[in-house]
């Protein structure tokens, strides 16, 4: 008898165990996974919607349409993109599944406010029954600039307000018409250049030099002795099997952190990588974000550093100047470069601005959040002093605009697969921050460097924002 009471116990608290963790399964689909489950372009209710429903537009922060829906003869409708390509990564389509923006606001853009005044409205004046437009933080007038000036070049450009996190541009190269998706479907789901992929947030690139701020960081940070470290650069070093070789074996002579700054010295870093080690490197990188997710609506990948305690040296220092396995997204750098602007606090970038109402009433209008603290605001200005001795002096003079004082760092990643990445990320003016900036050109020869591109981007935004 007692046997059998045991056994009903634990039965019961078997089964009292398996409804609360149906319970907790259910709560984190509700709470948490929502949003992506919502806009994943895999669910297949993405493309349900009430017929009688026109959808919401999609509009730039100056309320430009991007994207509306056009009657039919027949009372439907068809999705047009007004400015195609030029946005094309961030509206996204609404065809063969839908991505960008038409996923992740999905649910805005087929709700309709006051439906049932509408539906009244509608049998006496005719007027369609309108969903939420969304209105994003996106500026055309740069975001233009900057597809102009990518041109053909595959790369991306991430612009953004350092203090906010607003994102003001994002653009990427190669790309698509949004309108003839579904004709030209089985030429683009196969392309090898991967248009279809949004190579500002989701690309992964070796960051090359610019990676330095964050092994300055990492020496700010663990390495007491980092204002009396120089060092005697030949062009090249040799450390453990790897020789690290400075750009076209430039022979800097005797550098601190502010000079390998500027003139991007391999040698110097890899140097103070080796006397830091991979712990001090790796903590650095993971309070900036790297292997952890970090919270944005689109479709996005995580930078990654490989280093652990059991790395080697030729593994360290390939990963203090930014190469080996080391993996980032333009978007990511962009972040790094807005929180040296920001005075060392991280915040969340966030694409859209408000929700709009058929009547025009604004709602839900995005507050911008801070992510963390990711380092002082004392290392912040070190920093900053760097990166200025980068464009006034070193590597990155093409960014320099007349009258203002501008803030970067160059880089040049070596590609396995082809010619070398060309890198730059910075913020302007540098004293009082308005705009970041981040621009990567893959495979860019001597013609299409990323820093003259990144002057210009600057220079327009701020003509809008200063």
């Amino acid at each position: 008898m007692n046997n059998l009471k045991r056994s009903t116990q634990r039965i019961f608290w078997l089964i009292t165990l398996i409804f609360f963790l149906i319970l907790a399964a259910m709560a984190k689909l509700v709470i948490f996974d929502r949003q992506e489950i919502s806009s994943s372009p895999y669910n297949p209710r993405l493309n349900y919607a009430d017929s009688s429903v026109k959808r919401g537009s999609i509009k730039d922060s100056n309320g430009e349409i991007l994207a509306e829906s056009i009657e039919n003869s027949d009372g439907t409708y068809t999705r047009k993109y007004n400015r195609s390509r030029m946005a094309a990564h961030i509206t996204g389509y609404s065809s063969k599944g839908k991505t960008g923006i038409e996923a992740a606001e999905n649910f805005q853009l087929q709700r309709v406010h006051n439906e049932i005044l509408q539906r009244i409205e509608n049998i006496f004046t005719e007027e369609p029954i309108k969903a939420n437009d969304v209105v994003l933080t996106i500026d055309m007038d740069i975001q233009s600039v900057a597809g102009n000036l990518l041109g053909e070049k595959k790369g991306a450009i991430v612009v953004m307000e350092p203090s906010t996190g607003k994102i003001l541009a994002l653009q990427a190269y190669p790309d698509f018409d949004p309108n003839t998706v579904a004709q030209n479907w089985e030429t683009l789901k196969d392309d090898p250049d991967s248009s279809l992929v949004n190579r500002s947030t989701q690309g992964l690139y070796p960051p090359g030099s610019t990676f330095k701020i964050v092994t300055a960081l990492a020496a700010l940070e663990y390495y007491e002795d980092w204002k009396d470290f120089t060092y005697e650069c030949h062009g090249e070093a040799v450390f453990e099997n790897k020789i690290i070789h400075c750009y076209n074996n430039t022979v800097h002579g005797t550098v601190d952190m502010k000079k390998a700054i500027a003139t991007s010295c391999n040698c110097y870093f890899a140097e103070l990588g080796k006397r830091m080690g991979a712990e001090a490197i790796r903590k650095e990188a993971d309070k900036l974000y790297f292997n952890e997710p970090y919270p944005f609506l689109l479709a996005h990948s995580n930078s990654s550093v490989a280093l652990d305690n059991n790395a080697k040296e030729n593994e360290i220092v390939e990963t203090a100047i930014g190469q080996g396995k080391t993996l980032a997204t333009p978007l990511h750098m962009a972040m790094i470069a807005s929180a040296v602007a920001n005075d060392g606090m991280m915040m969340k970038p966030y694409i859209v601005d408000h929700i709009q109402y058929y009547n025009d009433t604004i709602s839900k209008i995005t507050v911008p959040e801070k992510i963390e603290q990711v380092f002082s605001a004392e290392y912040a200005d070190i920093i900053t002093d760097m990166m200025i001795a980068c464009v006034t002096e070193g590597t990155g003079t093409a960014a320099q605009i007349y009258g203002i004082e501008v803030a970067g760092k160059t880089g040049t990643a070596e590609n396995a697969t082809g010619s070398d990445h060309s890198w730059f990320i910075g913020f302007a003016p540098a004293d009082t921050p308005k705009v970041a900036v981040a621009v990567m050109l893959e495979n860019a020869d001597q013609d299409g460097r990323a820093t003259p591109i990144a002057g210009k981007i600057l220079q327009v935004a701020l003509e809008k924002y200063q």
